[in-house]
């Protein structure tokens, strides 16, 4: 089993390289998203948190690769809850990768996206980010805060309803209280 893992490693290490080498055109993406995409997700799940973050890594560049012409709602909803999952991963690297993962995400949210239709996406993506918010370590509240920025331009007063109801919860209002700063109006 530890050597099929290091040959995961091997490849997704390998993936890394040849992306960050941008021999992969947006063209040659489109035609291996739906298989890259899918060993990418299995992969975040990784016994080895070196191949997760490696993975991570891969996601947010085949994401920003792609762009809004390889990921639409519905590819992107079928990795959120993946790379949500990877917030609670116990290396904070690692948590703090899945961030910018996550922000690109949210970027790639057209400006029509359908709020009401996909209202439940956006609720459990809203409700998990603001659990993270209050993490013991600063790091990643700043992460998600920065996540949480770029998530709340999707549907802003629906996120101001979510921080309503967990602000109290939270160690300190101080994140909520600038995300309700930045949204409350708009």
């Amino acid at each position: 089993s530890s050597g099929i893992n290091a040959e995961y490693g091997a490849a997704i290490s390998s993936l890394w390289a040849l992306l960050k080498s941008n021999l992969l055109s947006r063209d040659a993406l489109k035609q291996v998203q739906e298989k890259l995409v899918a060993q990418l997700v299995s992969n975040l799940d990784d016994d080895n948190c070196a191949t997760r973050l490696v993975c991570c890594n891969c996601f947010n560049f085949v994401l920003q690769t792609g762009g809004k012409e390889c990921f639409g709602p519905d590819e992107l909803h079928k990795v959120y809850v993946e790379l949500l999952k990877r917030l609670d991963d116990s290396s904070d690297e690692l948590r703090v990768s899945v961030t910018s993962t996550l922000k690109t995400f949210f970027s790639l949210l057209p400006e029509d996206y359908n709020r009401e239709l996909y209202k439940a996406h956006l609720q459990f993506l809203y409700q998990g980010l603001l659990i993270h918010l209050d993490d013991p370590n600063q790091a990643i509240q700043e992460a998600v805060y920065d996540v949480l920025c770029e998530a709340g331009r999707v549907w802003p007063s629906y996120l101001c309803e979510h921080i309503e109801n967990v602000k109290h919860k939270h160690r300190s209002s101080l994140y909520c209280d600038k995300l309700l700063a930045a949204f409350k109006d708009s």
